[in-house]
């Protein structure tokens, strides 16, 4: 059964928003060729300019008429200033910019109602005003006859920058619940949150702070989740010097965490572990049990990147067993998909398959999509290497839709590197190859340092597959070249591996077992065991030679 969808006030919001968008696109198609008067009311620059973005994707042929500072006549200024023939609509934009501050009944909206019956006479097509509130407010109370004539008012405003706005947005760094947008609805909430720390000031009103701190946390995990690493590192950097220069503890380590999130990503897994070790310091200081669990977890996936397998599993059961404590379901999924990583790379396909279910038990419960995203694409790879390869393409799929609507681009990334080794395996190599540039070009958008030296080794092995042996080494040095420095242990062993079995095909049977050698010593310390007696197998082969 489907696990029941909750909506805090903000999501509602956005949803609401959402509906609105559809609805001008709906009247926009109805009304062609016919004019008609709309307000649409919006008080975020961006979110206005995003959403005229979103429907001009939509709707071909819209003429976007930005007023100026000295306009007084919007009709007069809009007749000179329009540059298609017949357009399908005219958005007037940027009517602020002639609301004089200290005029409560300006020229530029008294004159609309002289000009009411010139609207219609010029355009044949729906004509829509976007402006603030307080300009909505003007216009339908100093110019009534024109304001008569609407026959809609859209509205995309969300709650402003105040104290109890601040309290009430239950939603507000709510990361389970933010997890469950899909793209466009991040994309809204983006426009949200950003208007209201602007109006919240530089530096933030002292009654906000807590508030904006909250906001620059979630801002930070949506830009995290679509992919912008560096609109997430300066808005938790924003948040790291608030919460210093007011001593701030609690968020100071939230802060550290975030930013070792990103520099892991980024494959800084240097600058990852350090942030992670802050984080430690701080929470062992505060006794913050949670914060010190997610700590441990962060950490063990650092060690298993670098292929301490067993120094990661110390982390993720040290995280696992305070979340037990705590009763943290999410934490708990989290390390047993952790754990269960573990157990696949040793190549206990059985009990890593045991953990991903578990995980898959609790994320049904939470409604956690993007979590239960990566445990198909995980119980994918498992059945892969089983060899079940309609089982492994059908999760991984399952995996796909739900990150394409989530808008995750490195879970997209994830899913299109490991289908592409389905394909390989099946030996469709084109479809293979068009998978892994995909990923690659996902990774290399997100400066994912270990997404781009797995695609560039896989790519590798399919040039190989091909005989192409000279782009099979090119690729596979380029994979090298990150990994060996960023600590990528398997990584490096792969490819070590996979540059042995280039030069055994060009006949180098000495440089060949040079890099199988170098291959097989990085396996034994990480505790690969299918890697390595393949290539002891290997080895072996060439003593004959």
């Amino acid at each position: 059964m489907e696990p029941e969808k909750f909506f805090s006030d903000s999501t509602n919001q956005t949803l609401l928003q959402q509906a609105e968008l559809d609805a001008i696109l709906r009247m926009l198609s109805i009304s062609e060729g016919t004019f008609s008067l709309s307000i649409a009311i919006c008080n975020s620059p961006a979110l206005r300019e995003y959403l005229i973005s979103k429907i001009t994707e939509h709707k071909a042929g819209i003429e976007k008429i930005p007023i100026e500072k000295n306009c007084t006549d919007m009709l007069a200024f809009a007749e000179k200033k329009i540059t298609i023939k017949r357009p399908s609509a005219i958005f007037i934009t940027e009517i602020e910019n002639a609301l004089p501050s200290d005029d409560l009944q300006p020229r530029i909206i008294r004159n609309l109602n002289a000009s009411r019956e010139l609207w219609q006479q010029k355009f044949s097509c729906p004509v829509v005003f976007w402006m603030g509130e307080y300009a909505a407010t003007m216009m339908q109370r100093d110019a009534l006859d024109f304001a008569s004539w609407l026959s809609h008012i859209f509205e995309f405003i969300s709650e402003q920058a105040t104290a109890t706005a601040g309290t009430l947005d239950a939603y507000s760094g709510d990361i389970m619940s933010a997890g469950k947008l899909d793209a466009e609805q991040k994309r809204f909430r983006i426009a949200e949150l950003e208007q209201r720390i602007d109006e919240a000031g530089d530096p933030p009103k002292a009654q906000l702070v807590q508030h904006v701190l909250i906001w620059l946390n979630e801002l930070t995990y949506i830009y995290r989740a679509i992919g912008d690493m560096d609109r997430a590192q300066d808005n938790i950097t924003k948040s790291l010097h608030i919460a210093e220069k007011l001593g701030l503890q609690t968020t100071i380590a939230s802060d550290y965490g975030n930013l070792g999130l990103i520099y892991q990503t980024r494959g800084d897994l240097d600058k990852a572990e350090e942030m992670f070790h802050k984080v430690l310091d701080i929470d062992n200081k505060l006794g913050r049990l949670d914060s010190i669990a997610n700590a441990y977890g962060n950490l063990g996936v650092i060690y298993k990147t670098r292929g301490d397998l067993d120094k990661a599993e110390q982390m993720l059961t040290k995280s696992l067993e305070i979340n037990k404590k705590l009763r943290r379901l999410e934490g708990m999924a989290n390390q047993y998909g952790n754990l269960g990583l573990i157990y696949q790379k040793r190549g206990d396909l059985d009990k890593a398959e045991e953990m991903f279910h578990k995980v898959i038990e609790i994320e049904n419960n939470l409604g956690r999509l993007d979590s239960i995203a990566n445990t198909y694409c995980n119980l994918g790879i498992v059945y892969k290497t089983r060899g079940d390869l309609d089982k492994a393409e059908q999760m991984l799929k399952k995996s796909l839709e739900i990150e394409e609507k989530l808008g995750r681009l490195g879970g997209m990334a994830s899913d299109y590197a490991n289908l592409g080794v389905v394909y390989k395996t099946r030996g469709d190599m084109e479809k293979a190859e068009q998978m892994h540039k995909k990923s690659l070009e996902i990774y290399e958008k997100l400066e994912q340092l270990e997404g781009m030296a797995n695609q560039y080794g896989n790519l590798g092995v399919i040039y190989l597959t091909h005989g192409e042996l000279d782009k099979a080494e090119q690729m596979l040095k380029k994979s090298l070249e990150i990994s060996e420095p960023g600590g990528m242990m398997e990584v490096t062993a792969n490819q070590y591996a996979n540059l042995g079995s280039v030069y055994k095909q060009r006949g180098d049977i000495k440089k060949a077992r040079e890099y199988w050698e170098k291959a097989l010593e990085l396996f034994k310390k990480i505790g690969m065991k299918p890697e390595i007696e393949e290539v002891q197998g290997w080895i072996e082969e060439l003593k004959d030679k």
